[in-house]
């Protein structure tokens, strides 16, 4: 397989080699190890998006249908689930500051 076509600046490489550190790799990767990583990347999201754009609404990507997709997967499920509840009590937290510093 040949490397996914993308914009150029569409996933930042540096993101990539960050990524790359904080799950244990070298702080400077090689720029082979970089690439692939950045392919795999790019052909999950690519991949996942279109059998989500194809088992929910007609062109539109939901958090719903993701979950769907990935109900099979419990580390994926697991982590998807975290994320979710983090980004909801990031919104109840946002809300009370703004509340409390603005009014309501």
């Amino acid at each position: 397989q040949g490397s996914v076509a993308r914009r150029e600046g569409e996933f930042p490489p540096r993101k990539v080699r960050c990524m790359m550190y904080g799950f244990g790799d070298d702080q400077n990767p090689y720029t082979e190890s970089v690439d692939i990583l950045e392919d795999l990347v790019i052909e999950f999201i690519t991949e996942m998006t279109h059998k989500a754009m194809s088992i929910g609404r007609q062109g539109r990507v939901q958090v719903e249908d993701i979950v769907f997709l990935i109900r099979k997967d419990p580390r994926k499920f697991a982590r998807v689930k975290d994320l979710l509840t983090m980004n909801e009590e990031l919104k109840r937290a946002r809300k009370a500051f703004d509340e409390a510093n603005y009014g309501s």
